[in-house]
């Protein structure tokens, strides 16, 4: 072997290895991260299902029937700032949202409070611990017992029902980040589910990839949905950047008997 071929593959041999050590570093430095997402939420009103289930229930009007009657296509009415921390084992997200405009004035300035934590284990992540407040209204909870394999539902501190639980679990916090430095699912999944009030199954199915409009600019991007029934008619939608993966958009219509539509916009993309 003469010297320039020996130097050659000394090279090349330090090369492949620098560059197996840097793609290392790159695909799991995203699982040790602290970083703030800005969103602007935004609703959408259809008050003659409301209406129609004021009607069909002989349910009282709220004393917000004014204020939903009131808006008129859709309307940016809070910002949420969710800061998000990932480690080796573990994942935190604390979410606050802040009404503003005419909603904040009717709202007394109320602030919805959220906040999740859970275990990361062989790239999944399973919530452990979901709580919400939303303004003057009682604080609810859901936190699992991994030893007792359920999950225990409370209001207020106090305990209101419990369920058995196998797999792992969501919440309406970390689905919105379960794929960044992941790859997304090729077809569907199913998973569970809780709003911090009960225990659902749902079913995300991917759909078709888009050119998605962000800050002047297009970004390809992927919708995934969630399948609906009779028994759960809330749709979900989420948009994850198809380099990414992070959450551009996603759109929550509720039950008929709001009949409300919620849409949160990524402004920004985070650092990092």
């Amino acid at each position: 072997m003469n010297i320039k071929t020996y130097l050659l593959r000394k090279i090349l041999k330090n090369f492949a290895l620098t560059f197996f050590i840097f793609f290392l570093s790159n695909a799991y430095a995203v699982k040790n991260f602290t970083t703030n997402f800005e969103y602007s939420l935004k609703v959408s009103v259809d008050y003659s299902k409301r209406d129609a289930y004021l009607k069909r229930t002989n349910e009282a009007p709220s004393k917000y029937e004014k204020l939903l009657k009131s808006i008129n296509g859709l309307v940016e009415v809070a910002d949420l700032t969710d800061t998000v921390m990932f480690s080796k084992d573990q994942y935190s997200i604390r979410s606050i949202g802040k009404v503003n405009g005419v909603i904040g004035y009717a709202l007394s300035d109320q602030q919805l409070i959220r906040y999740s934590l859970g275990k990361i284990s062989q790239d999944t992540f399973s919530s452990m611990v979901y709580q919400e407040n939303r303004g003057s209204t009682e604080p609810f909870s859901s936190k699992v017992d991994i030893n007792k394999k359920e999950i225990v539902f409370s209001s207020n501190n106090t305990a209101t029902g419990k369920a058995q639980i196998q797999g792992r679990l969501l919440d309406p916090l970390i689905i919105s980040y379960l794929f960044i430095g992941e790859e997304l699912p090729k077809g569907s999944f199913t998973t569970n589910f809780t709003d911090g009030r009960s225990l659902k199954k749902y079913t995300l199915v991917r759909a078709e990839p888009w050119d998605f409009p962000f800050n002047g600019q297009k970004i390809r991007a992927i919708r995934f949905y969630k399948t609906t029934s009779k028994e759960d008619d809330t749709s979900l939608q989420v948009w994850f950047s198809e380099k990414e993966h992070l959450p551009l958009r996603y759109v929550i219509g509720l039950k008929d008997e709001y009949g409300v539509t919620i849409q949160v916009d990524l402004k920004k993309i985070p650092s990092f």
